[in-house]
């Protein structure tokens, strides 16, 4: 890690991308023999037991078609019904008329059911009463390979056919046709010969493999290999509870059915080894088209990127030696080509915005020293004033001394909190000190009043926004008995500021010119255009700021500013 931290970016590069150029090939030399094996033995096992689950599956269908087709043989059904009748009449002509019907009904329903081959009706001694197609004179129960047994119904097979005129493989089905006065008679169902032929044919696309049918004793009861494998022997291999294995130089795979009888495939060792070492060779080759294709897309890469990083790397460092008039050269791919046009275009960019810079920064200097001078007035404004109010006080002018005194605590505020956020004891303490200079300065007399709750002093509203609403009062029709009323309450979570008036009033022209344009034309007055952006910018559009006049009944204006802001 520490080699590769020491490297530049081009050459970081250039490694990573001989790394992924070879890594094919080293993941190929590291990949062992016994791993390649674990991957083809999975994959032909996977083979194997899906064709194995296949036959199972077919196999299953085939016993519930059996079983489902028997139901139209046995009680109640119609056909079971008319059997009883026959056995039951002593009467000549009435066995001869439910023979023929029994018959006909027997090849209807045979010839319905395609899949279905042999049907017979006998009794427990293997008597025949019924059947569609000749029996041998050799069949017996005894003989059949037992598969299984559910619910009374016996299943056997794979075994020859008991029809006279087929010797081919099927499956059939014996049980009780269940008739209320006769319990000794039986069906036997045979499936058709072309259906079991396609079942034990499965594997005609493979001739590698051979397949065993066993019971739930493990009894083979089929065998595709009776020479190795005889029928009615014991299959010795799953009764040790294996599902795969090597027995006689034949790998075995084993699936079990839900009703216990299993079904085997056998595959000989010489030709699975076969298709595993195929399975190795393709996985070999593989890898090795991956390895060259890598390569190729590793010189590709190399050729593609590394040539453009290169100008790339060339163009940062005569940036970072101030060198911006050097043109790049073309690396004839277009999108580089254009992200080193963007790069020249951003050089150009740099050199405007340096020269920028430096006459932002001459210019900022210059700022500086006019806004030293601009806060070194006020102070020496406020010191001036308070001198001359001590001058008064030693006079005995209470009047000079109260209006000096007023105008440097407003002074002094505006001073201090420039910028900032104030509180609403500090602004109406601010306010106090307007109206006073107000009264003085237009020798008028008014009655400010002002109610606001002790919980509401420490409120922090922003500064001189009520100086504004007192002022519009003033300069609005306020005579010598004028009034005003300064309102400040809780409402919810906002706070509520009315100031209201017993002037003049406004028209609603005037009202909507004050709204519009604002009053800053005299004295200290800062216009109520400052609050209305003091709102903008505190609350966004929280805020609220409404007026409410008519000609000869005063002014009610209203602030609204939420709290937890």
């Amino acid at each position: 890690m520490r080699f590769y931290k020491e490297l530049t970016l081009r050459k970081r590069i250039v490694f990573l991308f001989s790394l992924a150029a070879f890594i094919p090939f080293i993941c190929t030399v590291l990949l062992s023999y016994k791993t390649i094996y674990s991957i083809s033995e999975s994959k032909l096992e996977d083979k194997v037991l899906s064709n194995l689950r296949q036959v199972e599956l077919t196999l299953s269908y085939v016993l519930d078609s059996l079983d489902q087709v028997s139901q139209q043989f046995v009680y109640p059904s119609s056909l079971a019904l008319q059997l009883n009748d026959y056995l039951q009449t002593d009467d000549v002509n009435q066995k001869m008329v439910l023979k023929e019907r029994i018959s006909t009904e027997l090849g209807y329903i045979s010839y319905t059911n395609a899949n279905m081959g042999l049907t017979v009706y006998l009794s427990e001694n293997e008597s025949t009463y019924f059947q569609n197609m000749f029996i041998k004179d050799s069949f017996s129960f005894d003989e059949l390979p037992l598969l299984t047994e559910r619910r009374g119904d016996a299943f056997y097979g794979p075994h020859l056919s008991s029809n006279r005129l087929d010797n081919q493989y099927v499956i059939s089905l014996v049980r009780n046709v269940g008739l209320p006065n006769n319990d000794s008679v039986y069906l036997y169902l045979e499936t058709s010969v072309g259906l079991t032929k396609s079942l034990l044919d499965i594997n005609s696309t493979d001739n590698n493999t051979f397949y065993l049918v066993l019971n739930e004793t493990s009894d083979i009861i089929f065998s595709e290999l009776n020479f190795i494998f005889p029928v009615s022997s014991t299959f010795e291999s799953a009764i040790d509870g294996e599902k795969s294995g090597l027995v006689d130089e034949y790998y075995w795979f084993q699936k079990q059915s839900d009703l216990g009888w299993s079904v085997v495939s056998l595959i000989p060792k010489s030709g699975y080894d076969k298709e595993r070492n195929q399975w190795i060779m393709q996985m070999v080759l593989l890898a090795i088209i991956f390895g060259f294709f890598s390569l190729f897309i590793g010189w590709l890469l190399w050729k593609m990127v590394y040539k453009p990083i290169h100008h790339f790397d060339k163009e940062i460092s005569l940036i970072t030696k101030n060198e911006l008039d050097v043109k790049p050269l073309p690396t004839h791919i277009p999108e580089f080509d254009e992200l080193l046009e963007h790069l020249q275009k951003m050089k150009k960019q740099i050199a405007i915005l340096i020269h920028e810079v430096e006459k932002k920064e001459k210019k900022r200097a210059d700022l500086e020293i006019e806004k030293l001078m601009y806060q070194i007035n006020p102070h020496f404004l406020m010191n001036s004033l308070d001198t001359v109010r001590w001058i008064a006080v030693l006079n005995k002018q209470d009047e000079i001394n109260e209006i000096v005194s007023s105008l440097n605590k407003l002074l002094y505020y505006n001073l201090k909190r420039r910028g900032k956020i104030s509180t609403v004891e500090e602004e109406l303490d601010s306010l106090r000190q307007y109206c006073n200079l107000q009264e003085k300065r237009y020798q008028f007399t008014y009655n400010v009043r002002i109610r606001v709750p002790y919980k509401l002093l420490k409120t922090p509203i922003p500064m001189f926004i009520l100086q504004p609403l007192v002022e519009n009062s003033i300069y609005h029709g306020l005579g010598d008995e004028g009034r005003i009323e300064v309102v400040v309450i809780q409402v919810d979570n906002d706070l509520r500021i009315t100031v209201c008036d017993n002037g003049a009033g406004l028209t609603v022209e005037e009202r909507a010119n004050i709204l519009t344009d604002g009053n800053d034309e005299e004295g200290l007055g800062i216009g109520l255009n400052y609050v209305k952006r003091m709102l903008k910018n505190h609350y966004q559009n929280k805020a609220s700021l409404n007026i409410e006049s008519r000609k000869g009944e005063g002014t009610k204006v209203m602030l609204t500013l939420p709290i937890n802001q």
